[in-house]
Formats: C-alpha cells, structure tokens, sequence
C-alpha cells in the first residue's frame, strides 16, 4: 500500500488524489488537535516516541517542537518515504521494525505517541508486548498517549483489529497509572493517557 499511494492509505479523507499540499495540512492539523491542543506543548522537551509514523505526515511537526522524535513503523517503504520527505530535519532518527519491539535504551523517551495505528493490530498479545516495550523505554513519569479501538469489526478486513472495552483495559496498566480516558460505549475509538511510574 505504501509503494501504490502512500499519502492516501494513510489519510483518505482526501481521496487517492490527495496532494502533498493537503497531506501536509492534514499533519499540522492534526498534531495540532491531538496533541498542542491538549496541552502537550506546555511541557515539550527531550525525547519523542512516534509509533507507526507512516512517511512522517505528522512526524515534521512534532519535530518542530521536541528536541529529538524517533520515529518508527514496519513498513521499511513508509520509512524510506519518510527520511526522503523530511530530509532536511535533522532531529528525527528513523527506524524499521518489527511492529514488536522498539531499538532504543531503557529510560530513554520523554512522551511516546500513536495515532491510527493499534486500533489495525490483530491480537491482544502483540499490543500488550508493545505497551511492555513503551513501558521500557519511558523514562520515569513518562506519557504514553494511544489510541485504541473499542468495537472490533469483521476481522478479515485489513483495516480491522482487536477491540479494548472498560473491563479489559486494565490489562494494558501493568507498569502504568491511567491518568484518562475519552472511552464511551458508543465511540468506535478511545484515547488512553497514560504515565509510567515514578520510581527509578
């Protein structure tokens, strides 16, 4: 999908002949609702994590803000898509994986994000072995802010995922206090905010 038309399987609102003009926007507009918004800026510094990245739609946004972002998804073409695109920021590390794991120290990441990316994870165990990898790589007090789904759908589609509701949450929290959720029965995604503990 990403060798056939990138900018639209990662945004479509546009249609498949979205422009990098409108791509563009479309990142700005919405680094700014999910995260300047909800008031992130007020404490930027250090460290981002960008989990599922794509070609760094929102990416070369975040990077104008933070000090470093680490940007990483499993599509080595998004990456490569990406670092030709924002050639020119030299704050951003790229990286493939393997939708698993993630290549950096313990205690290394500030606040770790994803948008639009577990709500399509397949099983409940590669998402909690990512939330076990964010756990890992926060520092302490770190934020994780991910967006999860809440009704599963049929899961032959290639858009559809494992599903989260209030009672199964909390087997996401091992290592992690919730500090909100947006969750509604009637919403097909929630927002999780999340903050690992504080001890060394």
């Amino acid at each position: 999908m990403a060798k056939r038309n990138a900018k639209y399987y990662i945004n479509a609102s546009k249609g498949k002949k979205i422009t990098e003009k409108e791509f563009r926007q479309s990142g700005e507009d919405d680094y700014l609702r999910l995260l300047t918004l909800n008031g992130v800026r007020e404490d930027v510094k250090g460290t981002f994590l960008e989990i599922g990245c794509g070609n760094g739609r929102m990416t070369e946004f975040i990077a104008q803000d933070w000090d470093k972002v680490v940007a990483v998804d499993i599509s080595g073409e998004m990456i490569r898509q990406g670092k030709k695109r924002l050639k020119d920021f030299y704050n951003i590390e790229w990286h493939e994986t393997d939708g698993q794991t993630v290549p950096l120290k313990d205690n290394s990441v500030d606040f770790a994000f994803s948008y639009l990316v577990f709500q399509h994870i397949k099983t409940k165990g590669m998402i909690k072995r990512n939330f076990k990898e964010v756990l890992r790589v926060l520092k302490p007090n770190g934020v994780f802010l991910v967006f999860l789904r809440h009704k599963e759908e049929n899961m032959s589609y290639w858009s559809s995922g494992v599903a989260y509701n209030e009672a199964t949450i909390p087997e996401l929290l091992h290592g992690f206090k919730l500090l909100r959720s947006d969750y509604k029965d009637d919403c097909y995604t929630f927002w999780l905010w999340l903050k690992k503990d504080g001890k060394p």
